[in-house]
């Protein structure tokens, strides 16, 4: 079976995180989790480091470009299922980076506390424990 390596990235401006929505349809197929709230991310590419891959899809789903020295590696899912999750958090120093979305993927995006993320609705699974584990982490 073959292993996809998706990388995100976790932006956060202060207490801010940046949350991105995804679309109904992605390039033509219905989106999984359509209109839930997530973070820029996706597919590693072949030869592409999981941290140049988190960085790179947070260009191309936001517009921000992250200065690598930024990500710290935050959490590691070693599932050997369809897909193996690595995501990073970078800090964003600074007035908040203005956000470009790819309209193909993404229809809005949102700043929001650790707590607004918390009670977010529809907010990806594997992004809600991740928010859980950093409370904790405090």
């Amino acid at each position: 079976m073959m292993v996809k390596l998706i990388a995100h990235v976790l932006v956060h401006n202060g207490d801010d995180y940046l949350l991105i929505q995804r679309s109904e349809i992605k390039r033509g197929q219905p989106n999984v989790y359509p209109t839930y709230w997530d973070i820029p991310g996706g597919g590693v590419e072949k030869g592409e480091l999981p941290r140049d891959g988190a960085l790179r899809e947070c260009i191309e789903e936001a517009g921000v470009r992250l200065d690598s020295s930024l990500l710290k590696l935050l959490h590691e899912d070693s599932q050997l299922d369809t897909s193996k999750d690595t995501v990073y958090k970078a800090e964003w120093v600074g007035e908040k980076p203005i956000i470009r979305l790819d309209p193909e993927e993404h229809r809005h995006f949102k700043w929001v506390t650790m707590a607004q993320a918390l009670e977010e609705e529809k907010l990806v699974p594997y992004l809600r424990e991740i928010f859980e584990r950093l409370k904790n982490d405090l």
